[in-house]
């Protein structure tokens, strides 16, 4: 019978968590009794090495890699009493802790530790007013997150500690079909659920979302059954009930698949454009405005008469751009300042931020997020970002260790991404 303990460092960060030493060694303790062998693994990028030690008892200490080191410690023989058995695990966790922290330990480059909440520098020079609300919807019901969608809220809550985080979470399985996503990451975990909780700047709201639209121009549109009959009814639901919150409370609402960098506490009244293959957009996924704002009004007002059934964006991003031409009249043009102000009919200010601001890697650029040992030159790209728009998280790509996205959740959402790495679930 054995037992094996396997830790896993992301790249430059083998000792950003020495928790996880800590919890092997308590469970080491806990289980020696009943085993025969007992195994640590650490690993984390370095050179290939060899190291062999002896400690106290019959053992194998040795260092093996070929792009991944190992720790191993092998117990050949039991010891007759409880007391030996404490005392040898505490001095083999100590033992190990001291010999990889004083001769593998790694200095992490100027630029990869400053990519950090705290220390990554704001963007935001003074409070722009408006509701302090950052939301989050989760329409299909079910009672947990998927990793990748806590890492999302985690993010905004640790970079924002001066606002409010509301995730709303649908209580029952709304109309239309889910997107049949394969991959990983697209587990639900309720681990995320307790991360998320001990944050007190987090509230999960459990409730029915459609009631949300009553009271709206959008109100009818669901509640005679259009949408609902929709084979889109998901998706569509997801976009009404984001600018109907918006609209009565006011604040940010923000995808399940971005990750916030900064401070968001100067944004009102703005949105993110990009273009997409030529055509001008303005990207619903990231919306900061105040309540009862004249666009987000116009904006229902618009999917009430021009709202399809059968087609997937049709109040997504098409629609909400398409509502904002006519109020701005906006040009098809490339905003190429970092931020442009359009005054618009009926006195309606709102600004315009360009691409870097939200999504700094476009959706046809996503495989930079995924590709194995990202060159740190990869972070000058969000020198100019609040958040980052993760193309493709939510549908089951695949996240190496060593990816930039595997790094960003490694520094803004770490509870979230520890759990991946201590192997509770996969990230």
């Amino acid at each position: 019978m054995a037992l094996e303990i396997e830790i896993s460092f992301g790249k430059n960060e083998f000792f950003a968590n020495e928790k996880c030493l800590s919890e092997a060694g308590q469970l080491w303790t806990s289980n020696i009794l009943s085993t025969s062998y007992v195994y640590f693994s650490f690993s984390t990028p370095m050179k290939k090495t060899r190291v062999q030690s002896s400690l106290c008892l019959p053992q194998t200490v040795s260092l093996l890699s070929c792009g991944h080191s190992v720790f191993r410690y092998q117990r050949k023989m039991r010891l007759p009493y409880f007391r030996q058995f404490v005392s040898l695990s505490l001095f083999v966790s100590v033992g190990v802790f001291l010999f990889l922290n004083s001769t593998f330990k790694q200095p992490i480059s100027p630029k990869l530790e400053a990519f950090a909440p705290g220390k990554i520098g704001e963007l935001c020079e003074s409070d722009g007013g408006g509701q302090k609300r950052i939301m989050f919807i989760e329409t299909s019901g079910e009672k947990c997150l998927r990793p990748r969608q806590a890492c999302a809220i985690e993010s905004a809550a640790r970079t924002n500690p001066d606002m409010t985080v509301y995730v709303y979470m649908a209580k029952e399985m709304p109309p239309g079909r889910p997107e049949m996503d394969r991959g990983e990451g697209l587990e639900r975990h309720c681990e995320t659920m307790e991360i998320l909780e001990s944050f007190t700047n987090v509230y999960i709201i459990r409730d029915s979302l459609p009631k949300h639209l009553v009271d709206t121009p959008l109100e009818p549109l669901y509640f005679n059954g259009n949408m609902k009959n929709s084979q889109y009814a998901l998706q569509h639901i997801s976009d009404a009930l984001r600018v109907a919150l918006l609209y009565k409370h006011g604040g940010i609402y923000l995808d399940l698949d971005v990750v916030v960098l900064r401070s968001l506490r100067c944004l009102r009244n703005t949105a993110g454009h990009t273009f997409i293959l030529g055509e001008s957009s303005i990207e619903n996924g990231f919306m900061a405005f105040d309540r009862g704002h004249k666009l987000l009004k116009f904006f229902m007002r618009w999917m009430q008469r021009s709202y399809k059934p059968n087609e997937r964006s049709v109040i997504g991003p098409n629609g909400f751009s398409r509502a904002f031409q006519m109020l701005c009249n906006h040009p098809s043009r490339v905003i190429s300042d970092s931020a442009f102000d359009f005054k618009c009919h009926d006195n309606v200010n709102v600004r315009l931020h360009n691409k870097t601001a939200f999504h700094p890697i476009t959706y046809f650029e996503q495989n930079r997020f995924y590709a194995e040992n990202f060159d740190e030159n990869e972070l000058d790209t969000f020198n100019q970002s609040y958040s980052v728009h993760v193309y493709g998280s939510g549908h089951g790509a695949h996240v190496p260790e060593t990816s930039l996205f595997a790094f960003m959740a490694n520094q803004f959402c770490p509870s979230t991404y520890n759990l991946h790495l201590q192997g509770v679930y996969d990230f």
